[in-house]
């Protein structure tokens, strides 16, 4: 069977994306991270390019922000301008991240270069009657860009439940005739693992189930982090589901695996056969959990002085890719009382000294004991101005929280990472010392 058309999917870059844990890239002063990213992203357009692809598609989540910084979008044009070069058309879809808030528009927008032969998928208010790629332009669009081949782009808008109520009603159909790829930013409701998306960044809108089924040569997808088919859909032919996955894994909140793009194959007789094809990432190492019940703090700190030992901290690609050889790592150390977090503390910087050659070293403390004999102590809680470590007051109370606010179990670990994301940025400094945290 001889190659008709070939094409390079891609999706969630993200670019910005920083981690606050990582050091400083010694060139730009930017987090390394944000470098990381830029690296990544060039690595996958550069790929594709040598794979011969004849066209680019970009599923959405190109920057961190939905208004990203100057360094992002002077990178996202660099990188577009080796595709312009090539001659190799591209389409840009809006994700949860490209969407702007109130009146703005999608930061997918600053990809919109028809004369440089990219489009995107985005609304734009200042579109009139009948101007831009139909049936809905910004939010489902079909594009042709050679005879035979049609992409149905549905953009983060378009999957929104709330468009009925205004009269517009998505529901795409492929075209009788053509090879008909659907390209989507949301979560596939079919896909038990999505609970992993767990993400701030506007609302999750799901793909339905039921357009896998209405005769695509394939779903490509983007929103989730992990790259690859979809289980269960992860046939070869008509009704696959793939997810492009991302350019970088973000932080522990993804799934560790690889990283990448699709490699996506249109055979002359219309067959459509898709590849994950991987780049390089930074190596990350997620711990085993230490259960500090029955452990004494010898123990835990042998536990972790034998694992960093035996870690490969440093990686010769990733030094000479980024300048910065070390890898990310974090361990977990679960119900641990308050007095062995305060001895365990006191070994922080030996292990700060001995793991000195990560890029990103990082010790959590989730699910600790509560201390139920110390009934002062719980009865009174201190005030903003008194609390020095933000994240580790969010985790002795995120258990009891938990319950509360009825996270469910499935879920718990994942929001409880991210939120003490958030709370391991806040210093006293950055807040009222008069506003009180209350339960």
């Amino acid at each position: 069977m001889e190659t008709k058309y070939v094409l390079g999917v891609r999706g969630c870059q993200h670019l910005g994306y920083h981690n606050p844990r990582m050091r400083m890239h010694p060139q730009t002063r930017w987090n390394q991270r944000v470098v990381d990213g830029h690296i990544a992203h060039e690595l996958t357009m550069r790929a594709m390019i040598d794979a011969g692809v004849q066209g680019i598609i970009d599923g959405g989540d190109l920057t961190h922000r939905a208004r990203p910084l100057p360094r992002d979008v002077e990178h996202a044009h660099r990188i577009d301008d080796l595709r312009a070069r090539t001659g190799t058309w591209g389409l840009g879809n809006s994700g949860n991240h490209c969407a702007g808030a109130g009146t703005d528009i999608s930061a997918m927008g600053t990809m919109h270069r028809p004369d440089l032969g990219i489009h995107a998928v985005y609304p734009d208010p200042r579109r009139g009657p009948g101007d831009g790629t139909g049936p809905y332009p910004g939010l489902y669009e079909i594009h042709q860009p050679v005879d035979g081949l049609a992409i149905h782009a549905i953009s983060h808008y378009g999957l929104d439940r709330s468009l009925a109520d205004a009269g517009i009603h998505i529901d795409p159909v492929p075209l009788p005739g053509h090879v008909n790829l659907l390209v989507s930013h949301g979560t596939f409701e079919a896909d038990g693992r999505l609970y992993h998306c767990i993400n701030p960044d506007g609302q999750e809108r799901p793909i339905p189930l039921d357009w896998a089924s209405r005769g695509w040569d394939a779903l490509l997808l983007s929103h989730y982090h992990s790259l690859g088919a979809v289980p269960g859909h992860d046939h070869d032919g008509p009704g696959q589901v793939w997810y492009t996955g991302s350019s970088l894994t973000r932080g522990f909140s993804d799934e560790l695996g690889p990283r990448g793009w699709l490699h996506v194959i249109v055979e002359d007789a219309g067959r459509v056969h898709v590849e994950a094809r991987t780049i390089w990432q930074r190596p990350q190492h997620d711990l085993p959990v230490i259960n500090a019940a029955n452990l004494t703090t010898d123990d835990i700190d042998n536990l972790i002085t034998d694992r960093i030992a035996d870690l490969d901290l440093e990686d010769d690609q990733t030094a000479k890719l980024t300048g910065d050889a070390g890898a990310i790592v974090r361990q977990r150390i679960t119900g641990t009382t308050a007095a062995q977090r305060a001895a365990l503390r006191a070994l922080q910087p030996r292990w700060n000294r001995l793991a000195s050659n990560a890029a990103s070293w990082q010790i959590d403390y989730p699910h600790p004991t509560q201390d139920t004999n110390d009934s002062a102590a719980q009865a009174q809680r201190l005030i903003t101005g008194r609390i020095t470590d933000y994240g580790a007051e969010l985790e002795a109370r995120a258990p009891d929280l938990a319950k509360r606010i009825g996270v469910p179990d499935i879920i718990a670990d994942p929001v409880l990472e991210t939120a003490l994301g958030w709370a391991r940025q806040i210093t006293p400094t950055s807040v009222s010392t008069e506003t009180a945290i209350t339960d």
